[in-house]
C-alpha cells in the first residue's frame, strides 16, 4: 500500500513556538495515516552567509513529487530571500502546499488577521490606562505579518488623533538581539523620557526590552507598559510576566493538517483559514498580579540538560579532531545522543563518485547540491544499537525502505551536513512520544560536519604524503630512490659545510645481477636487489641516507665523526649481506662492490665530485673482486 508523505518545512525547531507546531503536526499526522518529513534549519551567528547557505540547502532535499502535502511555517525561515525561493518553486510542486501564519499566494493559508491582531491590545493601553505616548517595535519588515501588525498600529493610533513619528517606533527582527537599541532610541529621542508603553510584535523582542529597561532602572509596569505576541512559554515566566497576544498555536498545525488530508481526499478547503486572537493581560501592564508558579524541578532538569549538551558537544569536538578512520569517525559521532526520546539516527552522505555539475567545477569544484543517490553510513537505535554500513540508495527515498525500523506512521526530522556552503549529506532522526530534537542537534551537525571535513582533508594530506614518499622513494626496495637520494645528499653536505664535519659518500654496485635474471629469472633478480636494501637497512642509523640509484647501483651518503668510518660501513654491510644471503634461496647469492670516498671539508668538495670519486672506487673494486672470482 503506498505510503501518505506530508513534508514540512520549519526553522528553529527547539523554540516553543516551533516544538509545539511540530509536536501537533506530528500527532494528528499520524492519526490520519501520514509519514511526517520535517526538513529543519537553524539560525547562524550573526550573518555567517556560507553557513547559513549550506544549511538552507534543505530547501532542495526532498523530491516534491514524492510528497501527497507540504506545511511551511514560513516565519521561522531567518533568511526572507531563501522563502522567495521557495515560492519559485511552486509551479513545480504538484502537491498542495499549505502556510502557516504567513500568506503565498497559490497556497493554502491558515492565518491569524495580523491587519487586526494587535488592535485590542492597543486600544486597551489607550482607554484603560489612558496613555498617549506608545511606541512600537515592528518585527522583520520583509514579513508581511509584521507589515501588517506594523499598520494596525498606525491605524489605532491615527483612530485616536495620536501621533505615530519616526520616534515611536523601532525596526526589529523578531529575535532578542535588538531590545538594547529599541530602549536606547526611544529614550534618546525623548532626551531621557520614557514612554508610557512599549508594544512589540513579538514576545522575544519584548522580554529583551523589558531587560533592556531592568538594567536602567526602568521599571515595568510602574513606570512603562511592555507587551509582546505569541504566548510564548517564557512570556508567562518572565518578572514580570509578559502581556500579550496569543492564539492557539496548536490549531494551525491541526487545520494546516486537516487541510492537507481534505484535498488528498479530493475536497476543497477554504483557501483562507483564520484562527482567532485573544489578549492575555499580566504583569507587564500592571492589570494581573503576577503568581509565577515554578516548577524547580523542571527547571533544574532543563539546566542540566543544557550542561550535558555543551559538555557533549565540548567533547565530541575533541573526540572527532584527528580521526582518520571512517568507522571511527561514525562510531564516535554515534556516541553523543539526542535524548531519552530518540528512537533511531540514520547518517546518509553524499555519493562522492556523483559528478559535480557544471556550476560547482566553474565555483571552485565544491559540492554545493546533494547528490542523486546517498550513501547511508550508520544505523542507531534505541533497540539494536549501532549498525555501520555502506549502502546506496535514491535520495528521493530520504530514508531506506529496508532501514525505516517500523511500517506504521512515523514522524522523521531532517538536517544537513555541510561545511561552510559545502554540501556532505545530511542527518535524519525519529523520536518516541511526538517528541522532537533538543539544542544538541545543532552543535552535533556543525562538530560532525566539521569532522568530516578534516577527516576529508586528513585523507587528502595521507594521499599527498604517499605521493611524496613514492616520488622519492624506489618502490621494488623501499629505499629512496636517485631523486631522494639528490635531495638528502645536499642537504647533507649543506649542513656538513656549516657545521665543519666529514661526510662519507659510497658507490655500491650488485655482481651478477645479469647472470641471476637469465639463469633463474627477473623475480630472482628483484629478490637479490632487496638483500641489498635490506643489508643496508639493518647497518644504517637514522642519519645515514640509502637509495637505489639505477638497475644494480646503490648509494650512501652519512655523517663521519673520524677518517675510515666509511670502509668501516662497507665491512658492516657485507657481514649483514652475508646474514641476509643465508635466510634466502640458496641458488645464489646478491653480493656487492663498493667504493667509498670520504670528504674532509664539504664546502670545498661538491656532492656530484664526490659521487664521481665514489663511483671511481667502486669500479676499482669490481675489477679486484672479478679478477679473485673463478666465474
Amino acid at each position: 500500500m503506498k505510503r501518505k508523505k506530508l513534508g514540512v518545512f520549519i526553522g528553529d525547531v527547539t523554540a516553543d513556538y516551533s516544538n509545539r507546531i511540530c509536536r501537533t503536526i506530528s500527532k494528528k499526522g499520524e492519526e490520519l495515516g501520514y509519514d511526517v518529513y520535517f526538513f529543519t534549519t537553524f539560525h547562524s551567528y550573526e550573518d555567517n552567509l556560507l553557513y547559513l547557505e549550506g544549511v538552507y540547502k534543505i530547501l532542495d532535499l526532498p523530491d516534491y513529487g514524492e510528497l501527497d502535502g507540504l506545511i511551511i511555517a514560513t516565519d521561522t525561515i531567518y533568511l526572507p530571500e531563501k522563502v522567495h525561493q521557495f515560492k519559485e518553486r511552486f509551479d513545480r510542486i504538484a502537491c498542495p502546499v499549505v502556510s502557516i501564519r504567513q500568506a503565498i499566494s497559490g497556497a493554502y493559508n491558515i492565518l491569524l488577521d495580523d491587519r487586526r491582531s494587535q488592535e485590542g491590545m492597543i486600544k486597551h493601553f489607550i482607554e484603560k490606562h489612558g496613555f498617549r505616548d506608545i511606541c512600537y517595535m515592528t518585527g522583520r519588515m520583509q514579513n508581511e505579518d509584521a507589515r501588517d501588525r506594523f499598520a494596525c498600529f498606525k491605524r489605532v493610533m491615527e483612530e485616536y488623533h495620536l501621533p505615530v513619528t519616526e520616534d515611536s517606533y523601532f525596526y526589529g527582527d523578531y529575535w532578542m538581539d535588538k531590545g538594547e537599541a529599541a530602549v536606547e532610541h526611544f529614550l534618546s529621542c525623548r532626551g531621557g523620557a520614557i514612554p508610557e508603553a512599549i508594544v512589540c510584535a513579538n514576545d522575544y523582542m519584548a522580554l529583551s526590552v523589558m531587560n533592556a529597561l531592568t538594567k536602567r532602572g526602568i521599571r515595568v509596569p510602574e513606570d512603562v507598559c511592555v507587551s509582546g505576541f505569541d504566548d510564548s512559554t517564557e512570556s508567562r515566566y518572565s518578572m514580570p510576566t509578559l502581556t500579550t497576544v496569543g492564539s492557539n498555536i496548536e490549531m494551525y498545525a491541526i487545520r494546516a493538517v486537516e487541510t492537507v488530508e481534505k484535498l488528498y481526499k479530493g475536497e476543497q478547503p477554504e483557501k483562507l483559514q483564520y484562527i482567532p486572537a485573544t489578549e492575555i493581560y499580566r504583569g507587564s501592564c500592571g492589570c494581573h498580579e503576577d503568581h509565577v508558579a515554578l516548577n524547580w524541578t523542571s527547571v533544574m532538569g532543563e539546566f542540566a540538560q543544557m550542561r550535558r549538551i555543551m559538555h557533549q558537544a565540548a567533547f565530541m569536538n575533541v573526540d572527532l579532531e584527528s580521526i582518520t578512520d571512517a568507522q571511527m569517525l561514525y562510531t564516535t559521532a554515534n556516541k553523543y545522543s539526542f535524548g531519552p526520546d530518540m528512537k533511531r539516527v540514520w547518517i546518509c552522505i553524499c555519493d562522492d563518485t556523483e559528478e559535480l555539475s557544471q556550476e560547482e567545477k566553474n565555483t571552485g569544484g565544491i559540492r554545493r547540491e546533494f547528490t542523486n543517490y546517498m550513501e547511508l553510513r550508520s544505523v542507531k537505535s534505541a533497540e539494536d544499537g549501532l549498525r555501520l554500513m555502506k549502502f546506496r540508495f535514491p535520495r528521493k527515498e530520504l530514508i531506506p525502505e529496508s532501514e525505516r525500523g517500523s511500517d506504521e506512521p512515523q514522524s522523521f526530522y531532517f538536517a544537513v551536513l555541510h561545511f561552510r556552503n559545502r554540501v556532505l549529506g545530511y542527518v535524519a532522526l525519529s523520536f518516541k512520544n511526538y517528541s522532537t530534537y533538543n539544542d544538541m542537534l545543532q552543535s552535533w551537525t556543525m562538530v560532525f560536519s566539521v569532522g568530516m571535513e578534516h577527516y576529508s582533508m586528513n585523507k587528502h594530506l595521507n594521499a599527498m604524503e604517499d605521493i611524496k614518499r613514492l616520488y622519492k622513494q624506489d618502490p621494488l626496495t623501499g629505499i629512496q630512490n636517485r631523486r631522494g637520494f639528490e635531495e638528502e645528499a645536499r642537504r647533507i653536505f649543506t649542513d656538513a659545510a656549516e657545521k665543519k664535519y666529514r661526510i662519507a659518500v659510497i658507490s655500491i654496485d650488485m655482481d651478477n645481477l645479469k647472470k641471476i635474471n637469465d639463469t633463474f629469472g627477473h623475480s630472482a633478480g628483484d629478490d637479490a636487489l632487496c638483500r641489498i636494501a635490506n643489508a643496508m637497512r639493518a647497518v644504517s642509523g637514522p642519519e645515514v641516507v640509502c637509495a637505489r640509484c639505477g638497475g644494480d647501483e646503490f648509494s650512501v651518503v652519512m655523517p663521519i665523526t673520524h677518517q675510515g668510518e666509511g670502509n668501516d660501513y662497507v665491512m658492516k654491510l657485507r657481514e649483514a649481506l652475508v646474514e641476509v644471503n643465508k635466510k634466502g634461496n640458496p641458488a645464489y647469492t646478491a653480493e656487492i662492490s663498493c667504493g667509498v670516498y670520504e670528504v674532509k671539508d664539504a664546502s670545498r668538495t661538491s656532492l656530484l665530485r664526490a659521487w664521481q670519486m665514489s663511483d671511481d672506487y667502486m669500479y676499482e673494486d669490481k675489477r679486484l673482486r672479478k679478477s679473485f672470482r673463478k666465474d
